[in-house]
C-alpha cells in the first residue's frame, strides 16, 4: 500500500513531465494545432513542438520551457514566421526600454531549430519601436540552431537578442544561424548586472545588418567564436565589462571592423576591406592579439589607449597602427604597409 502511494504521489509532483510528449502545428500531420502560439500555450511543459513548413502569420510569445523545432514534410523544410496584418504588441528591454518581438523566449531553456523568421513590414505593421525576430528576454534561457532571421528593417530592426537583469546566470546559445537583413543590428546580447547575469554563446553564424553585426554591450559573459561578419557599420561593438574571448571570427566590410569599448579579449581574428579602421581601441588595458588584418585605411586605431597588442599581422593598408602611445613596445608583422605607424600627440 505504501508502495502504491509513494508511485501516486510521484505522479502527481513530476506530473508534467510526464505528460510531456511531441506535438505537432501545420497541416503535415492530423490533429496539429493551427497555430504556433496555440501550441505553445497548450503543450505541457518540456514538451516537443514539430512545426510542418508552411507560412505562419502571427506573433509567438513562449513562457514555458519547450523545444520549437521545424520539420521537413512534402519536399520543403521552410517554417516561416512572418508579421501578423496588425500591430505587434510591445514587451520591456533592458537596453531599449520598449521593444517589439516576433518570437519572444520568457522563460527556459527553450530551444528553437529551423525557424524562419522573416520581419518584411508595410505602413500599416511597421513597428514604431525597435523590433526584434527573436528576443530572450529577462530570465529566460535556450539556444537557437539552425535559425533564419531576415528582413527587420522596416524600422529600427534587430535579429536576435538576448538580455538578463535580474536572478541567477541564464545562458542563450546563438549558433549556426543565418542573421541577415536586419537595418540596426543582427545579434545584440546585454546584462546589466555586475557580475553579469547572462551568459551569450555566440558561434559559427552568418550576420549581415547595416549598422553592426554583433552587439555585445553592458555586462556579458560568454563569448563570439567563428562566426561570419559583415556590415554596412561596424562589424562588431564589443563594450561588455567581462573579459569574454572574441576570436576566430572573419568579420569583413563597413566603416569599423571591431570597436572596442569593452574588456573583451580580441584574438585570431580575420579583419579585412574596412573603409576606416578594422580594429578601434576606445578604452586602454586591451588585449588585441594574432589577428590578421587585410585592406583597410588603417589597421589598428590606438587612439592613445594602451594595451596589449601583439603577434597581429597588418597586410595591404594604408597606416598599420595609428595614435601609437609612447612607451609601446609590442612586437607585430607589417606587410605591404604604406606608413607603419604614427605616433600620439604630444600631451
Amino acid at each position: 500500500m505504501r508502495f502504491k502511494l509513494a508511485l501516486f504521489a510521484l505522479a502527481i509532483l513530476g506530473g508534467t513531465n510526464l505528460m510531456a510528449q511531441t506535438y505537432y502545428v501545420g497541416t503535415c500531420k492530423s490533429g496539429s494545432y493551427s497555430t504556433i502560439q496555440a501550441a505553445v500555450s497548450g503543450v505541457p511543459s518540456g514538451s516537443t513542438i514539430n512545426i510542418c513548413p508552411g507560412t505562419y502569420a502571427e506573433q509567438v510569445t513562449i513562457s514555458q520551457p519547450l523545444t520549437l523545432q521545424g520539420i521537413t514534410a512534402n519536399n520543403s523544410s521552410l517554417i516561416l514566421i512572418t508579421m501578423p496584418s496588425g500591430a505587434l504588441a510591445t514587451t520591456s528591454s533592458i537596453l531599449f526600454g520598449t521593444v517589439a518581438a516576433q518570437v519572444e523566449v520568457i522563460a527556459g531553456p527553450v530551444n528553437v531549430t529551423n525557424v524562419t523568421v522573416d520581419g518584411t513590414a508595410g505602413n500599416t505593421n511597421c513597428p514604431s519601436v525597435p523590433y526584434i525576430g527573436i528576443f530572450y528576454s529577462s530570465g529566460s534561457s535556450g539556444t537557437a540552431n539552425e535559425v533564419e532571421t531576415r528582413n527587420q528593417n522596416c524600422g529600427d530592426g534587430i535579429g536576435i537578442m538576448a538580455e538578463n537583469g535580474s536572478g541567477g546566470v541564464e545562458t542563450v546559445t546563438v549558433e549556426n544561424s543565418n542573421v541577415n537583413n536586419s537595418n540596426n543590428a543582427g545579434i545584440i546580447v546585454c546584462s546589466n548586472e555586475v557580475p553579469t547575469t547572462l551568459s551569450a554563446v555566440i558561434k559559427g553564424n552568418y550576420v549581415q545588418a547595416a549598422q553592426s553585426g554583433i552587439d555585445t554591450e553592458c555586462n556579458v559573459g560568454g563569448g563570439v567564436t567563428n562566426n561570419f561578419i559583415t556590415s554596412g557599420g561596424m562589424g562588431m561593438f564589443a563594450e561588455s565589462t567581462s573579459s569574454s574571448p572574441i576570436s576566430g571570427n572573419t568579420v569583413t566590410g563597413g566603416n569599423i571592423g571591431i570597436y572596442i569599448a569593452g574588456s573583451e579579449s580580441v584574438t585570431s581574428n580575420h579583419i579585412s576591406n574596412c573603409a576606416q579602421d578594422c580594429i578601434y581601441l576606445a578604452v586602454g588595458n586591451v588585449n588585441v592579439k594574432s589577428n590578421t588584418i587585410d585592406q583597410a585605411n588603417i589597421g589598428i586605431e590606438f587612439n592613445c589607449n594602451t594595451g596589449t597588442v601583439a603577434d597581429n599581422t597588418i597586410n595591404g593598408t594604408t597606416i598599420g597602427f595609428d595614435m601609437v602611445p609612447a612607451g609601446f613596445t609590442g612586437v607585430n608583422h607589417f606587410y605591404n604597409v604604406t606608413t607603419d605607424k604614427t605616433t600620439c600627440p604630444a600631451q
